[in-house]
């Protein structure tokens, strides 16, 4: 096929932005969003056939939670850049969100909504959430490779010797600090945490509490580390969020165990 001289044809997309995957172009953000959601429910359901838990059940909540999280997500990321896509078509952008934009701390809507539920398919809310701290925790790192080769959540320009030498998602390799390659460290610490923690039967709701307030408390200053932020009335949205996050969880934590 020919193209008029003046006809401009769109570059392929690049790896590793994307990954070609039977004959289609697949983003990579998305690819490994799914695996952390998929390894994250196995293995928990797998945790909680152990405890007794049906992991049918178990699977079936945990499924049902993480879209109530993806949905969550988008509709913070269409919030807090509202005047943007107010120009180039709010509801466009919504359904198609082609050009990413989730906000993993816009996921944390699971929260409230859990609370709507004495039970959750015959399994109590506290067990239940104690069970997905494990999906949460070991699928984030997941989640965060997608963005190392998304080029999104990239850290701010260094020439420190631990600078990595990474792309943005306009694919401008620079040497960076790698805010994410240390939130995925910081992922598999929750991890190794919960494997300490597990043996000793903490009361209900303390695994959940520790991990949300973990994860809090590493975005409080992994924000500082980031290009690219979220502000508000001159305040870091996601490290307010954060911090709050931290704060409600580690009391959660403390007055669950003390």
């Amino acid at each position: 096929m020919t193209h008029p001289a003046n006809t401009r044809v769109p570059a392929p997309p690049a790896f590793p932005r994307y990954f070609r995957i039977a004959g289609y172009w697949v983003s990579s953000y998305k690819v490994f969003l799914c695996a952390g959601i998929y390894s994250g429910i196995v293995l928990s359901a797998a945790v909680g056939e152990r405890s007794g838990i049906s992991p049918l059940k178990l699977g079936a909540g945990l499924l049902l939670f993480a879209m109530v999280g993806l949905i969550g997500a988008r509709v913070y990321h269409l919030a807090v850049n509202f005047r943007t896509y107010q120009h180039t078509g709010l509801q466009l952008a919504a359904r198609h969100p082609t050009e990413g934009g989730f906000r993993l701390l816009g996921g944390l809507v699971m929260v409230p909504v859990s609370l709507l539920f004495d039970s959750i398919f015959g399994i109590s809310v506290g067990v239940f959430w104690d069970h997905m701290a494990i999906a949460i925790a070991f699928g984030g790192a997941w989640v965060r490779f997608g963005c190392i080769c998304n080029g999104c959540c990239v850290g701010r320009d260094s020439d420190r010797w631990f600078a990595l030498r990474q792309h943005d998602i306009h694919g401008a390799y620079r040497r960076r600090i790698p805010a994410q390659w240390l939130e995925i460290a910081w992922w598999l610490l929750v991890c190794a945490g919960l494997l300490w923690l597990w043996p000793r039967q903490l009361p209900t709701g303390c695994y959940a509490f520790a991990v949300l307030g973990w994860y809090g408390l590493g975005r409080v200053w992994l924000e500082l580390l980031r290009r690219h932020t979220d502000v508000v009335f001159g305040l870091r949205l996601n490290q307010v969020v954060a911090a709050l996050l931290a704060i409600v969880a580690g009391t959660g934590f403390l007055w669950q165990t003390l």
